[in-house]
């Protein structure tokens, strides 16, 4: 991540990669106290004047935004990545905020009944100890009721080891409702086991940089981009 504290901070950043062939910029950033990411109309004008004149991908981690802001951010970005927390609990200690995993699946209903499921894509935290196994089976069934074309999975990155069994069984499940299944860039470091274990059940179809030993074993094809950009944007990124 690059810091930007400016819409002209965010115009020399984005055109220096742009110049260096980067084709596909997501643009992050602390939530506020409720719990989203405030971007002001300033940052999307620049980006929304940017894309008109490039060839390029936006995402943008929103988080739990009101519906003025989603419909903003989507006049220029081209997909929401976005966290559904696995329980209330995770969202009220996790996250900090007086809301409820209700509230964020009302977002991801909104977007995909308006937008269309290429536009935002779901995210979900496995093995958090803020998390009970059954609540993460729950909130992939009710996610996939709303929004079934894919999935990411991310695998709690604290201290605790991860709990394998819990782990394949979400994938698996993953794998049953949704027509694809990814692994996210957050993971403990040493995970490359589990990876290998879900990519060869069959359970996930993208991993976020799973190694070259895992690379030339599983002959995996390599596009350098993001876990969730729709697979109707690859050629920009091969």
């Amino acid at each position: 991540m690059v810091l930007s504290e400016s819409p002209e901070k965010l115009r020399d950043i984005v055109l220096y990669y742009y110049n260096n062939g980067v084709r596909g910029f997501l643009i992050s950033g602390g939530f506020n106290r409720d719990g989203y990411l405030p971007i002001g109309r300033e940052f999307i004008d620049y980006l929304k004047e940017f894309k008109r004149r490039n060839q390029v991908f936006l995402s943008v981690h929103l988080g739990l935004a009101p519906r003025d802001l989603v419909d903003k951010a989507l006049e220029v970005f081209d997909l929401i990545d976005y966290e559904v927390p696995p329980s209330h609990e995770y969202v009220r200690h996790g996250r900090g905020i007086s809301a409820s995993q209700e509230d964020y699946l009302k977002v991801l209903e909104y977007v995909t009944r308006e937008y269309g499921e290429d536009r935002i894509s779901p995210h979900i935290v496995i093995n958090s100890p803020l998390a009970l196994p059954h609540q993460e089976l729950d909130v992939v069934r009710e996610v996939s009721s709303i929004h079934n074309k894919m999935i990411i999975l991310l695998l709690h990155a604290g201290e605790e080891n991860l709990e394998e069994p819990r782990v394949l069984r979400v994938a698996q499940l993953s794998k049953n409702l949704f027509k694809e299944v990814s692994i996210g860039c957050m993971r403990p470091r040493k995970s490359g086991e589990i990876i290998d274990k879900l990519v060869s059940s069959g359970y996930v179809d993208r991993v976020v940089n799973p190694g070259k030993r895992y690379i030339e074993k599983h002959r995996m094809r390599v596009i350098h981009a993001c876990c969730s950009i729709p697979r109707q944007s690859f050629k920009l990124f091969e």
